[in-house]
């Protein structure tokens, strides 16, 4: 995956602002790991169990919630077939079970394949991002990194570097703490 940290591209973009900031021309940067440091979708599966074998995610009725290692898919079909044949090919049963019953089980059903319809929503909204097999060229990013290490200016400050992020330490003690609390909505939270 091509990820980057949001304080690199901050970074990455005030540094290329003190450089370029009275030139006429624009200069393009791509500020991405996928050539120098991507990020290993196993790795990912890994920090993320990690994170919650130390830090539990807790059920209403106080028992921890117990985790199962996801299935990575390298291809979006193999993907929708999964999701086919685990989650819609049942509830379409239940579907049928529910009209020879004379409707005893759609409200189930109905609250289930809305659940399902909108996990469809979003994995067409996301699957270009999540399967993506392009590169993005950060030539003129490491021209950038050159330049301010030759005029002597401090790089560390503004540090840019893809091959400098620890994708397993970032996400287990930076991205993954941060998504729970600010990515998620806590009951009673506003």
């Amino acid at each position: 995956m091509d990820a980057v940290p949001a304080d690199m591209v901050v970074n990455a973009t005030l540094v290329a602002m003190a450089v370029h900031w009275n030139e006429k021309s624009q200069a393009i940067y791509h500020v991405c790991s996928s050539l120098r440091n991507p990020l290993n979708g196993y790795v990912f599966e890994d920090a993320c169990m990690d994170y919650f074998s130390i830090h539990p995610r807790v059920l209403e009725n106080g028992k921890p919630l117990q985790n199962r290692r996801p299935y990575l898919f390298k291809r979006f079909a193999y993907f929708h077939a999964y999701l086919i044949l685990v989650y819609k090919l049942p509830l379409e049963m239940l579907h049928v079970v529910s009209l020879l019953f004379c409707g005893l089980f759609s409200q189930y059903y109905n609250k289930h394949n809305q659940r399902y319809t909108f996990l469809m929503l979003l994995v067409k909204l996301y699957a270009p991002y999540a399967f993506f097999k392009g590169r993005f060229d950060d030539t003129n990013l490491t021209k950038l990194r050159m330049e301010v290490k030759m005029v002597g200016k401090d790089g560390n400050i503004f540090n840019f570097e893809p091959k400098s992020i620890d994708w397993y330490s970032y996400l287990l003690s930076v991205h993954v703490p941060a998504v729970l609390k600010y990515g998620c909505k806590k009951k009673g939270r506003e």
